[in-house]
């Protein structure tokens, strides 16, 4: 199942996996920045500090041991629960680097907050992304997808919906996306008919683009205007 970034979490990555018994490529929102020089030589992420499973804990930029303390659990508006590892550094105080490394007020240690679950579901989707067989699958997405919408909204300039409610948006999506649709069938019957080894004379040829123009104008005026579906 191939979908962006928007889409990427434990919720949707837990039903594709579990409920769909399918493979998520879906990326999540710091996938690209995770990947980047940057953001792997930045001492303050967590992801790039030294970890030690003896003692199940972290080790600080200045040296400190950020240990585990307890485990949370919190629930979004979806009644949907994540699991989280909450580590504790051992002492924030008199630390030169503490502005760059957290906001926690003074007197108050660095917490982590690491949801293991999340972790693993990140590092599967990436191995699968790197694979080539399932990185091609899902690279197809911006050939497949993303031009349909740009199409969309710089030819058809469809960018907002004019009707309200789940039914009516529906059937004005429909009417947008039977626009692609003609387009796409419009174009290919023109490229075969206006190509030389159809013996077509220019006068043809030129009529032909009239009538899909002629077309195309009068459907851009059709979707300027609201629509009222009962």
């Amino acid at each position: 199942i191939v979908a962006d970034a928007g889409y990427g979490s434990e919720q949707n990555y837990d039903d594709v996996l579990i409920n769909r018994e399918r493979i998520p490529l879906i990326t999540y929102n710091m996938y690209r920045k995770e990947k980047t020089k940057k953001y792997k030589q930045n001492f303050f992420n967590t992801t790039n500090w030294e970890y030690d499973e003896a003692s199940d804990s972290f080790l600080c930029p200045n040296g400190k041991k950020v240990a585990f303390q307890y485990l949370s659990k919190r629930t979004g508006k979806d009644n949907f629960t994540r699991a989280f590892k909450v580590y504790e550094c051992e002492d924030c105080s008199d630390c030169p680097l503490r502005s760059q490394c957290t906001k926690a007020k003074e007197g108050n240690n660095r917490k982590i907050y690491y949801n293991e679950k999340w972790e693993q579901q990140k590092a599967y989707t990436k191995q699968q992304l790197s694979e080539k067989e399932t990185g091609k699958i899902y690279g197809k997405r911006k050939i497949d997808v993303e031009p349909v919408f740009g199409f969309l909204k710089a030819n058809l300039r469809f960018t907002r919906m004019s009707v309200r409610g789940k039914k009516k948006a529906e059937n004005e999506l429909g009417f947008a996306f039977m626009a692609v649709n003609l387009r796409k069938y419009t174009a290919k019957h023109a490229n075969g008919a206006t190509n030389p080894e159809n013996n077509l004379t220019k006068k043809g040829s030129d009529h032909l683009s009239m009538m899909i123009g002629t077309f195309f104008r009068y459907f851009w005026l059709v979707m300027s205007q609201p629509l009222f579906i009962q």
